[in-house]
């Protein structure tokens, strides 16, 4: 193998080449490929020096004019690539990718992290390849612009990182020239025409590159970067060096590929375990880091805390500012109950909250910061909350346990507010709900097997003593307990959605209560029905009437609908505009229990009302109490002056009759008369007035 120094004269006019250092005759290393290098430099002037690699050395070549104008060209070994040299260098290979493995196995690998690992394989590739610059570039998810992950510069020892792009759409021929290719070797970028986007522009802005070997840094999702090495003096590129850009580009992409898969699962965590809205954690992470705060053995305490009427508010708001009050509830509940406090979003306006008491001291009053107003849209949203509140260990051993209980606790508050809920869990609460559920069961059955009936109370004319009309009242033919009333299923219903079912099914039978009575030559009779607040608020309550409407055939004056007071809690500008809606569809709505809930005169000033039923309790009192007898007579005189129709109910005796004639009122309904009947009974009853 020849390694020492070649002197080749070569003829201007023949470019016979004769080895003036060994008798003429030309070294067995020197092949077709090497002659046409030199030769190549000839032709085009070209005597800036060069390096070669021929076999296992390099080879430092310059070319020039001898005072003959016959071509001299000195070939001298630069780097002996002994056989300790090949295995200092498979070494060193070998080392960086134990070291390149060992980092894509931990746990802790990052984007962060990998910045070591990219400077560590930049100066490996630097001394293999032996080249002065070595550049690690990734593209955007678009694939359109590389960009600097680091460079490593051997002039300077120095590392930068996000120091410079390039935008692929104004170098396409490149792009497509690394793409295709296992390694891009570029031995002179000036004439190459692979890279004459990047000349002179480029390659002078980073310090005179002369010639680039790059390699794509393929992932399974495509070519997701370069590995650049770029020299600063002329060289040919060999089949080695090729084979190792392309070894690195591999290393370097294994390693990409660990962080983006690592990344893909962490976001797989995130969504298994934190609210994509809020930040906050979902109820999987909440009860992992509560049953890890119970071992402490402390008591803690559980809350379960839901906004009200927030469904109404996204209706109004519109969901974008629906995810705002819900993001600024979050940061509010984080800033009263900070850390070792544990806070969670666990549905859709739920909340829950694990602490303890020692940490957030008078949480009660903290918790009024929910109440204050929150400016969405340039308008101030005012939002109520309810909670209910368990501890540990007394009402539970895991934090599972102790977040139902707390649920249990608020469930059981919602049964008779609406808002504003505060409770605190007892054990009996636990039976209630069993209870609550083996009826919200039934009633489900109920409705399937047809066990409801309606009953009816004629409503008589106070002055002529003639049926006006009747009110239908629900009942429960249970097949064990006998007839239910009311009270003992409409909170329940109401609670659990059910008394949509029920809502319609009775609006449904006074439908054909009323055809049945119109076919019989009885068109002039009303039925009023009572609708539950949450019925009455209902999207679907208006169009399901107007079917009805449509189906029946029926003149809509004749169903009355009853709301309570009580209703103008719920959404006092929701309740407006349902009336209004009503009333444009044809129908009369009715306050019951008039004087006894909410605020009775905001009704009879700001709703468009037809009538209002003075409730019972004033009635039973009429005779002996004063005050109830003026009451009812200021309500019924009120109600003239409004031209509204007034019904007063719970007349029971003919003394109470009397008085409600002598005060001018108009409907009557009682015991007097008739308790609540079905309809067979009530049809008796009628024939018997004939």
């Amino acid at each position: 193998m020849q390694r020492s120094i070649t002197v080749l004269h070569i003829n201007a006019e023949t470019y016979e080449m004769t080895n003036l250092m060994n008798n003429g005759k030309i070294s067995t290393f020197i092949n077709e490929e090497i002659e046409k290098i030199i030769l190549q430099k000839i032709h085009t002037s070209d005597f800036e020096n060069f390096n070669l690699l021929m076999g296992d050395q390099t080879y430092e070549i310059r070319v020039g004019k001898d005072p003959s104008n016959d071509y001299m060209c000195l070939i001298t070994p630069r780097l002996h690539r002994s056989l300790e040299h090949s295995i200092e260098l498979e070494m060193k290979l070998r080392d960086q990718q134990a070291k390149l493995f060992e980092i894509a196995k931990s746990s802790k690998i990052s984007k962060e992290t990998l910045v070591y690992s990219m400077q560590s394989v930049c100066e490996t590739i630097s001394d293999l390849i032996d080249c002065e610059r070595i550049g690690i570039w990734l593209f955007d998810e678009e694939h359109r612009i590389l960009t600097v992950q680091n460079v490593y510069d051997l002039r300077f020892n120095t590392h930068t990182n996000n120091a410079e792009f390039l935008d692929m759409h104004e170098f396409p021929t490149y792009f497509q020239a690394v793409k295709g290719a296992r390694a891009l070797a570029v031995n002179d970028v000036s004439v190459d025409h692979r890279v004459s986007e990047l000349y002179p522009t480029y390659f002078e802005s980073v310090g005179g590159i002369k010639s680039m070997l790059d390699a794509p840094i393929i992932l399974s999702s495509g070519i997701g970067g370069v590995l650049s090495c770029e020299s600063l003096t002329k060289r040919v590129w060999t089949e080695l060096d090729e084979t190792l850009v392309g070894t690195l580009a591999d290393l370097v992409a294994f390693l990409f590929e660990r962080v983006l898969r690592m990344e893909a699962e962490n976001q797989v965590r995130d969504l298994a375990y934190i609210d994509q809205l809020t930040g906050l954690s979902n109820q999987n992470a909440f009860i992992t880091k509560a049953n890890e705060e119970l071992k402490q053995d402390e008591e803690m305490i559980f809350a379960y805390l839901q906004l009200d009427q927030f469904s109404n508010i996204q209706d109004v708001l519109g969901f974008e500012s629906g995810e705002v009050v819900l993001k600024q509830t979050a940061n509010r509940l984080t800033t009263i109950f900070p850390e070792p406090a544990h806070v969670a979003r666990i549905g859709f306006d739920h909340f829950a909250v694990c602490f303890n008491e020692k940490w957030v001291p008078n949480y009660e009053i903290q918790l009024h910061e929910l109440k204050k107003p929150m400016n969405i849209d340039n308008q101030e949203v005012y939002m109520t909350y309810s909670y209910g509140v368990s501890h540990y260990p007394s009402h539970g051993s895991t934090a599972k346990e102790c977040l139902q209980r707390a649920q249990i606790a608020l469930n059981d508050g919602r049964k008779y507010f609406s808002r504003g809920v505060t409770a605190a869990f007892i054990p009996d609460m636990i039976e209630v709900s069993k209870s609550d559920l083996q009826v919200e069961m039934n009633l489900r059955k109920g409705l399937d097997f047809e066990e409801f009936t309606l009953f009816y109370q004629p409503q008589m004319n106070c002055q002529t003593n003639q049926v006006e009309g009747f009110e239908a009242l629900i009942r429960w033919n249970h097949p064990e307990r006998g007839l239910v009333t009311p009270i003992e299923f409409i909170s329940l219903a109401e609670s659990t959605g059910l008394i949509l079912p029920i809502g319609e099914w009775v609006i449904r039978q006074a439908f054909k209560q009323l055809q049945n009575w119109k076919e019989q030559g009885r068109g002039h009779f009303t039925i009023s029905v009572n609708i539950s607040p949450r019925h009455f608020l209902h999207e679907r309550l208006a169009s399901f009437l107007e079917t009805c409407l449509i189906e029946y055939k029926i003149h809509p004056e004749k169903l009355m609908i009853e709301i309570t007071e009580n209703v103008a809690m719920e959404d006092y500008v929701s309740v407006q505009s349902r009336i209004k809606e009503l009333r444009q569809l044809g129908f009369s709505v009715s306050i019951d229990d008039f004087g006894t809930g909410f605020s009775a005169f905001v009704y009879l000033q700001h709703f468009p009302i037809q009538e209002i039923k003075i409730d019972r309790h004033f009635i039973r009192e009429i005779i002996e109490n004063p005050k109830s007898f003026a009451i009812v007579k200021t309500i019924v005189e009120l109600a003239k002056d409004l031209e509204l129709r007034v019904i007063t109910e719970g007349i029971e005796t003919e003394e109470q009759l009397e008085m409600v004639r002598a005060i001018g009122c108009d409907i009557i309904q009682g015991y007097y008369y008739s308790k609540p009947l079905p309809i067979h009974e009530m049809e008796e009853w009628l024939a018997q007035r004939v």
